[in-house]
């Protein structure tokens, strides 16, 4: 065998074992997915089954789903609406309203909102600003979007992605870095999203399997290629 084909043959077999080695990396990379999920589902559900907790002193920090019931007073003219969000295969808002609570603000998600009229943006006005409320905590993570919000004082404001440290600067004080979404219909509400309405693990350990089988056709070629090179 010329040195060139050997030196073909060996860049093929690095390619492939490359591959194999990428394929088993996300086919597990999947399965860890799959099982976050199947936990953040339980949780999310146990939570749901869980009576509130009256809380009157807002705390720094909370893990998410915890249930609890605030009662307080809506900044309603201060009020951010969340782009993008897919409620019955339609496009709108979840509506973010900042609450006091004994002089600590914390966003409260409202529920969704449709966007039909791109003109104008949805009435979501609060005629009784003192409420009490009852939710689930959720700590909301920032995503990549192409565009960074640049928010100004034009309430409400149209948002991208949930960014305390600029939604504080543009509030003008300071918001707890968690928020409190409704989990039920009550006062004030709008259509409530579950957050996690099934149970997606199914969806990973499927792409897992796919990664799997893509390693194997790739072990059976490098198997090919070292069976026809004993033979040359």
């Amino acid at each position: 065998m010329s040195k060139r084909k050997i030196i073909m043959r060996a860049l093929v077999l690095f390619v492939l074992s490359s591959l194999v080695i990428t394929c088993i990396f996300l086919a597990f990379w999947q399965i860890d997915r799959g099982k976050q999920k199947d936990e953040l589902y339980n949780s999310f559900k146990k939570s749901m089954a869980s009576n509130p907790k009256l809380i009157s002193v807002l705390p720094d920090s909370y893990q998410n789903f915890q249930k609890i019931q605030i009662n307080g007073t809506y900044l309603s003219d201060t009020q951010f609406l969340l782009d993008n969000k897919v409620y019955n295969r339609k496009a709108g808002y979840d509506v973010l309203t900042p609450m006091i609570v004994n002089d600590r603000a914390i966003l409260v998600n409202r529920g969704w909102v449709d966007n039909n009229n791109r003109l104008a943006l949805p009435k979501i006005d609060i005629s009784e600003p003192n409420a009490s409320v009852v939710g689930y905590v959720y700590n909301y993570e920032k995503g990549y979007v192409l565009d960074s919000d640049e928010i100004n004082n034009e309430w409400p404001v149209l948002i991208q992605q949930v960014d305390i440290k600029k939604m504080t600067k543009s509030l003008g004080r300071e918001i707890m870095p968690y928020i409190l979404v409704m989990s039920t219909k009550q006062r004030h509400s709008f259509e409530i999203r579950e957050l996690y309405k099934k149970n997606d693990k199914l969806k990973h350990y499927m792409y897992s399997g796919q990664w799997f089988i893509f390693s194997i056709i790739g072990i059976y070629l490098i198997y090919i290629l070292t069976r026809r090179q004993e033979y040359e």
